[in-house]
């Protein structure tokens, strides 16, 4: 009896251990990847931002078409609950919910960080145009001449925050929920109100363990008093802690109930008590240790791992639903986790990869490939006379018309090619183990197929051309910080050729002999100043210009 009393004790404090770390794994691994998922969401949104902020500042203030865009922007981007042009006095000039016309928010914040040209993000604030709770983004609208003159500002809800992080479920009592540096929670239980959000210091042992930057597996009392255990992450700015915390009684239900079956059973028939309690402890132990043989893998970034069904068969009707809900768990994860990779290097219009990709993996793949001692050719295509497409058939057709040219690049290239959109109406091929000559040819294919593949929708027929400019590696590096962004500003000289002789033609810019790198580089910076002074007189081409 002692003997069966002391194994069932050993396997209880067996299990306890096991399951507290495995418990403290989940968690944690939960608010990792939350952590990380909200700074891809702040990330993408200043991103947002900064490019209204850039292309309000390239076109010069205007409010009529500021607010046409913005409105655009918004039917594309539900995440914002308003957006904003502040001018350099601080006060909103226009926002986009309709209200708030010369509200001065010079003294806020984002907007003295706006005004000494600095990106910003705010913490959890009233807004003084709607009154609701937000977070605020914020990029600096600088002029052709680099003065400051205003600022974009997009707000999000914090509903938004919210729905964010319901996306995940741990069990049936646990959640994930931010707090601010002072202890604050910022989201709540019940997405939709706004009761109890900012009302409370979270001042329990998960949030003095988030400001000593110390984890720690062990139990503690939630401000509700409820004993939890809990694991966090700070956000990339240390401005957010995610919290994730989970009940003890859920946590050990399963095996209590267990414990107290195998109790009354080896009162009843020892013997009988001892062989099933063997038994039964191998097949518990060996689900356990794939559930943290399956923690570990997807700690190490194999978030499809999936326990065998035939271990989950073999085991205990609790373990086997913890093991299923591992699985769903699992994939459910990778899902997300392919979706923000795909997010973070595919442009959402044209489906083709994006500048980022560009300028970080294409940049990889070029420098393998000059290791092998290879060439590799860079093309930079502009569509010509694209402005009167957006101006005559609107910016939805001018969409459509970008992704279609995408396609004809697509279909022109080789699989190994990188083609990525570069901004605007420009995109870029990066084409490895490729000369000059060979950059040139792939060039003209380009242009004969964009000229021969007019976009169509209905009754619309709208005929394209394009203007290219090809440049291959040199060992001379005449700008930027990388042979890429050398190579890029080459092919856009040449590109700029290319317009100013006539547009639809390809322009080639040769690699520069090492000794006339000094003369080369002056002969820029004349050529830069020309095409400062026919930029208008190009502006005034593409106006009159046909599609």
């Amino acid at each position: 009896m002692g003997m069966s009393v002391l194994i069932l004790l050993s396997f209880a404090l067996l299990v306890r251990i096991i399951k507290e770390q495995e418990t403290f794994n989940t968690l944690q691994e939960t608010v990792t990847l939350q952590s990380q998922f909200i700074d891809k969401w702040k990330a993408e949104r200043q991103a947002d931002i900064r490019y209204l902020a850039s292309m309000t500042g390239r076109a010069g203030i205007d409010l009529n078409r500021i607010k046409s865009e913005f409105e655009q922007f918004t039917l594309t981007h539900p995440d914002y609950d308003t957006l904003s042009f502040i001018d350099k006095s601080g006060v909103i000039q226009w926002n986009s919910s309709g209200a708030g016309g010369s509200t001065n928010v010079g003294d806020r914040d984002y907007f003295l960080a706006a005004a000494k040209k600095s990106d910003y993000v705010s913490d959890v604030i009233e807004s003084r145009v709607t009154g609701r709770l937000i977070v605020v983004f914020i990029s600096p609208v600088v002029g052709p001449s680099g003065d400051f003159q205003g600022g974009v500002a997009g707000s999000v809800r914090l509903n938004t925050l919210d729905e964010l992080m319901h996306q995940f479920q741990l069990g049936t009592t646990g959640e994930t929920y931010i707090l601010n540096r002072n202890g604050y929670r910022i989201t709540k239980a019940v997405p939709g109100s706004d009761e109890t959000r900012l009302s409370r210091q979270y001042v329990t042992a998960i949030f003095e363990r988030a400001l000593a930057n110390r984890q720690d597996t062990s139990a503690y009392l939630n401000p509700d008093g409820t004993k939890v255990f809990g694991a966090f992450s700070w956000t990339q700015d240390h401005s957010w802690i995610i919290v994730g915390e989970l009940a003890y009684k859920e946590v050990f239900r399963p095996y209590y109930t267990l414990l107290k079956v195998m109790v009354v059973i080896t009162l009843g028939i020892l013997l009988i008590c001892y062989v099933l309690a063997l038994s039964l402890t191998r097949r518990m132990e060996d689900v356990i240790g794939h559930l943290l043989h399956g923690t570990t893998r997807i700690r190490e970034g194999q978030y499809g791992y999936q326990i065998d069904r035939q271990v989950i068969d073999s085991a205990p009707s609790e373990l086997r639903e913890l093991s299923d809900n591992f699985n769903v768990m699992s994939e459910k994860l990778q899902s997300t986790v392919l979706l923000l990779e795909e997010s973070a290097v595919v442009d959402h219009l044209t489906e083709v990869y994006n500048r980022r990709f560009l300028m970080n993996e294409g940049n990889k793949m070029m420098m393998s490939s000059l290791r092998a001692g290879s060439p590799c050719s860079v093309l930079l295509i502009d569509a010509d006379y694209f402005k009167s497409v957006n101006d005559r058939y609107g910016h939805l057709i001018g969409d459509r018309v970008l992704k279609h040219i995408a396609e004809v690049l697509v279909g022109c290239v080789r699989t190994s090619d990188v083609v990525a959109r570069y901004g605007g109406e420009e995109f870029v091929v990066l084409a490895t183990n490729c000369d000059l000559q060979q950059g040139q040819e792939l060039a003209e294919r380009i242009r004969t197929w964009v000229e021969s593949s007019p976009y169509r929708e209905e009754a619309i027929t709208i005929r394209l051309s394009v203007s290219i400019g090809v440049t291959q590696n040199s060992t001379v590096r005449q700008y930027g910080t990388n042979v890429l962004e050398d190579m890029i500003e080459r092919a856009d000289k040449a590109l700029y050729k290319a317009k100013h002789r006539g547009r639809n033609r390809v322009v080639a810019e040769p690699a520069p002999a090492e000794e006339d790198e000094g003369k080369d580089k002056d002969k820029d910076k004349d050529k830069d100043k020309d095409k400062d002074k026919d930029k208008d007189k190009d502006k005034d081409k593409e106006s009159k210009g046909g599609a």
